[in-house]
């Protein structure tokens, strides 16, 4: 029997501990990038790419559909890198429910009104987040975790960057 696609059935986020069900209706998740360098390197049949041990920037857009001074708060504040965002969803995976939890910290940049002022319109705000510590969870299990103030890069338990840390006694 072929195996169907996942499916996410439904979600929720939290903002300050505090559930937005029903207004925060989508996230864009940072995309992960693998930072690289360029190289030509003799006996080579072309360029190659090296891996730095770094990761490009990491950024997140949330919209929800509310103006809440709680949320606008956090744009611009030093201190919304220590707010946690999180985001839990409920996906199906060929007929079985699976948890998802994502979790997000960092600088909430900026936010836009999302479209036109204008009656029978839905509020919405569009937020972007420039993410330092990302995690991802999947039924229980960490997928990734990513905190690079402290140079911690984690894939399915395998910290990428260990041996980057205990070179500069990190």
């Amino acid at each position: 029997m072929a195996r169907l696609p996942s499916i996410i059935n439904d979600i929720n986020a939290f903002f300050k501990d505090e559930s937005f069900a029903g207004l925060c209706n989508t996230v864009t998740l940072p995309k992960v990038v693998v930072k690289t360098t360029d190289m030509v390197l003799a006996g080579y049949a072309g360029d190659i790419e090296r891996d730095l041990g770094k990761l490009e920037k990491l950024e997140s857009e949330v919209t929800i559909s509310a103006f809440d001074p709680k949320v606008i708060d956090l744009v611009g504040d030093r201190a919304s890198r220590d707010e946690q965002f999180v985001i839990r969803g409920a996906v199906d995976a060929d007929g079985q429910i699976k948890s998802v939890i994502i979790r997000m910290q960092g600088f909430w940049k900026s936010y836009e009104h999302g479209g036109d002022f204008k009656g029978e319109e839905e509020a919405t705000l569009k937020f972007a987040i420039a993410v330092d510590v990302y995690g991802l969870e999947i039924d229980g299990k960490e997928v990734v975790f990513i905190d690079k103030p402290n140079n911690i890069f984690r894939v399915n338990g395998k910290d990428r960057n260990q041996a980057i840390r205990e070179a500069l006694a990190q």
